[in-house]
């Protein structure tokens, strides 16, 4: 099987304006990327009698995306975006129905996606269309709008990056100070887990764990998260496995450890057989601390499904070791346009729109250079059911002091090789084997889809 690889420029760092914002809402308060002519896409809508159609496929509910459509559709008259949100909240059952949607023929034009395996998938499947002939006739250059790179098939390129930000640590505020204990601006995971040890309290249904982590495959994953380079199942160049780096072992120990003698953080067994939703464990403050991404900073102010009822603030990705620079997982979700679209050329428009002033619109983090951290947060949050309950000054700190490292080279057959890497830290933490039999279980399994692939 002939073996197609991703490959990725160097990301920005986010220590100098990382996450972005646009003024207060207006299209016009930033600068608007340029079209070949100088004007901004907003601006340059052919004039149509009837509008041409676009359906746009995702997981967030709608009226996070309505207001960035509303402002498209005022100032581009020409083209209707319908958005449909397939499973509110869902990523993984999102995508796996736009997938059915496409093998149907089934008409829409634009959607996004949640991770490197997801779009390398899709991008060697020929699901994707190319975007590089698009930017090349708006005069535009990618790196000079965007501070997050994407990745690429072949060396074209077939995503805009959508809602972006590190990785981070979600914690109580109020359960911290009632233990004492301040919002760290840098932390070290040895830190994390003395915090977690002093936060966990009572017993039985009552008890509230330091820490909680979901089933994900990032939660097995946690100091490689830390590194500047080789953060993944995979080595940065797509050849490798990355099983001899020893911060995945330790990684795998840390969990383990945490549950099994600290007694610290949700059991795993819970965690899987139970379903827990990692959001109700911590909104419902049965877990003090969780690591998690950059879409549960709008969430910390409340929603109709879970208010806030108490102040979360934000501690960076803890480092492996004290006096490291803070690296942490993240980057931008990937704005894409289906090979089948009938309408390419306005599903760029749009995108175009969405990954620049509009993403602020959404009161989600932007990749656009041109975009304000501090406004953006002050937006984010001020958007929230309950903006006092999100200590703002520390997320500023985390999106300040984080860097990302250098996009990866990603293949194809990730998601089978995540598949088969959480078979196996599932074995060790239900007890099934010991560490170093885990290990050699890992090489031995994943090497067998490498070498498969090839």
């Amino acid at each position: 099987m002939k073996k197609k690889w991703l490959s990725a420029a160097a990301a920005a760092l986010l220590a100098t304006g990382l996450l972005s914002g646009c003024g207060d809402g207006s299209a016009n308060d930033a600068a608007s990327p340029k079209q070949a002519g100088g004007a901004s896409p907003s601006a340059t809508a052919p004039a149509v009698k009837e509008p041409v159609s676009i359906k746009f496929l995702g997981w967030e509910k709608a009226s996070v995306y309505q207001p960035a459509i509303d402002a498209f559709q005022q100032a581009n008259p020409d083209i209707k975006v319908d958005y449909v949100p397939l499973v509110e909240n869902d990523s993984n059952e999102t995508i796996k129905k736009i997938d059915l949607m496409y093998a149907s023929d089934d008409d829409f034009d634009v959607f996004t996606l949640n991770s490197a395996p997801a779009f390398a998938q899709r991008a060697a499947s020929g699901m994707l269309e190319p975007m590089d002939g698009y930017l090349a006739k708006e005069g535009v250059k990618y790196e000079d709008e965007y501070k997050a790179e994407q990745q690429k098939l072949d060396g074209k390129r077939y995503s805009l990056p959508g809602k972006f930000g590190p990785w981070m640590i979600l914690l109580n505020k109020e359960l911290l100070d009632a233990a004492n204990l301040e919002v760290p601006k840098s932390w070290t995971w040895d830190e994390f887990r003395d915090y977690a040890k002093k936060l966990t309290k009572g017993e039985g249904a009552s008890k509230t764990y330091g820490a909680h982590f979901h089933e994900w495959k990032d939660y097995f994953l946690l100091k490689l998260y830390s590194a500047s380079t080789d953060q993944g199942i995979m080595k940065d160049d797509g050849q490798t496995l990355n099983a001899d780096n020893p911060l995945m072992k330790q990684s795998l120990e840390l969990r383990y450890e945490m549950e099994k003698t600290d007694k610290s953080a949700t059991p795993y067994q819970d965690v899987i057989t139970q379903k827990i939703p990692y959001r109700n464990q911590f909104f419902q403050q049965k877990a003090a601390m969780l690591p998690t991404g950059p879409w549960m900073v709008a969430e910390a102010g409340g929603t109709d499904k879970i208010p806030a009822t108490f102040v979360s603030a934000f501690a960076p990705w803890p480092t492996n070791a004290a006096g490291d620079d803070v690296y942490s997982f993240g980057g931008a979700d990937p704005l894409v346009i289906s090979s089948h679209s009938k309408h390419k050329e306005e599903s760029y428009r749009f995108l175009r729109y969405l990954s620049t002033e509009g993403m602020a619109l959404t009161h989600q983090f932007s990749a656009w250079k041109k975009a304000d951290i501090n406004q953006e947060v002050d937006r984010i949050v001020s958007a929230t059911q309950s903006p006092d309950k999100i200590d703002k000054a520390s997320l500023i700190n985390v999106l300040s002091v984080t860097k990302l490292p250098i996009p990866p080279i990603t293949v194809s057959y990730a998601g089978d090789l995540e598949k088969a890497y959480i078979a196996e830290a599932d074995t060790y933490m239900l007890g099934n084997n010991d560490i170093d039999k885990t290990m050699a279980s890992i090489k031995a399994s994943l090497q067998k889809i490498i070498d498969a692939n090839k």
